[in-house]
């Protein structure tokens, strides 16, 4: 029995036999196309049917369909599963592979390296988050939340059936306010910086204080930003910032993703490209800027303004989604924008201006 799987837009043909162990097997299809997927399915189907193919027995799919034989990969075991799950991340930032390599690290210690990818249960998961009772919620949401991560790669590849993280019971998240910084709080900032006396030499956190809650980059993005050539470049003609993974720079999600600009956005930074002579969009004295730099700088003028503690660099990008959601903008275009990886992440700028919703129901149901 084989069916047609479709998942992160590619497309899989998953065969069940309750005798195998997996029960359920997956082939990548390789191909995103539905027609295509659809031959190649029933190609498989046939003979599998026939008994010409074996889905369970590694390494001829490229004999059915015409591909390279890929290496094999052995993730029987916890251990070997981990290690083939973060070589699969390697193209994300060095510090979300450390996360993954942490969170990992400790689950496959509490479990075991050779236990059986098969057997792994949601109370071996749960009994791994309990025996840290020191750990915060938000801490337990997100060990259980990464070890989700190698079990989906898991399911993917056909080693277990089912995302049995999803199992797992964890403190539901409180919602809270969004810490984005409001206008008031910028001009506050700017304020001190002016007041200071010193405004030429701190221009850079100016501009990103004005800029920033109009594009939302992440603070490594933003200091890697530039007029020309670069993995983050700003393009005036077009008004557009591109952000992509490029030399030692990587982004969180590891994807691409263009932001538009507004009029004042382009405005702001077409003056600023005017008198400068760097290559950095962000830079002291035409060098590049560092984040301690940077951040030292932010919380000085910050407790000089007065402003809340919470306010932070990070506070500016919020802005940014905040004031897209409060626009109506859709969830999946605020996601898109912001490089998130899901649409959870998007969802707290969602809470914070729940009245964007009221416009999609008021054109769909009339007043």
């Amino acid at each position: 029995m084989a069916s047609l799987v479709q998942q992160h837009g590619r497309y899989f043909s998953q065969f069940y036999d309750a005798d195998r162990t997996p029960q359920r097997k997956r082939i990548a299809l390789q191909t995103s196309s539905p027609e295509v997927a659809k031959r190649l399915h029933v190609r498989a189907e046939d003979k599998y049917a026939l008994g010409e193919y074996d889905p369970w027995r590694d390494g001829r799919e490229h004999e059915l369909f015409g591909w390279e034989a890929p290496p094999k990969k052995d993730l029987s075991t916890l251990g070997k599963a981990r290690d083939a799950f973060l070589e699969s991340k390697s193209h994300l930032r060095p510090a979300t592979q450390r996360t993954y390599r942490e969170v990992l690290r400790l689950f496959v210690r509490h479990v075991g390296e050779d236990t059986r990818t098969s057997s792994i249960t949601p109370s071996e998961i749960a009994d791994w988050v309990d025996s840290k009772p020191e750990i915060s919620d938000a801490t337990r949401r997100k060990y259980v939340s990464h070890v989700g991560y190698l079990v989906r790669y898991l399911v993917e590849k056909g080693w277990l059936d089912r995302d049995i993280s999803k199992d797992v019971g964890v403190p539901k998240k409180t919602e809270t306010p969004t810490k984005a910084i409001t206008s008031d709080q910028v001009e506050k900032i700017v304020q001190a910086i002016e007041e200071d006396g010193d405004q030429e030499r701190y221009r850079y956190l100016i501009l990103i204080l004005r800029v920033n809650p109009m594009i939302g980059l992440r603070t490594g993005e933003l200091l890697e930003m530039r007029w020309e050539e670069g993995p983050v470049r700003v393009d005036l003609d077009k008004a557009v910032v591109h952000v992509a993974s490029g030399g030692d720079f990587k982004t969180k999600s590891g994807q691409a993703r263009r932001i538009p600009l507004s009029e004042k956005a382009t405005r702001l930074l077409t003056l600023e490209k005017q008198e400068s002579a760097s290559d950095y969009v962000f830079h002291r004295d035409g060098s590049e800027v560092k984040y301690t730099t940077l951040s030292s700088a932010f919380r000085r003028f910050r407790k000089d303004a007065g402003v809340a503690s919470w306010v932070t660099l990070h506070s500016t990008r919020h802005a940014f989604g905040t004031r897209l959601a409060s626009a109506g903008t859709p969830i999946h275009v605020i996601k898109k924008l912001m490089g998130h990886s899901t649409t959870s992440v998007t969802e707290q700028y969602l809470h914070a201006a729940p009245e964007q919703g009221h416009h999609y129901v008021d054109k769909a149901f009339g007043g």
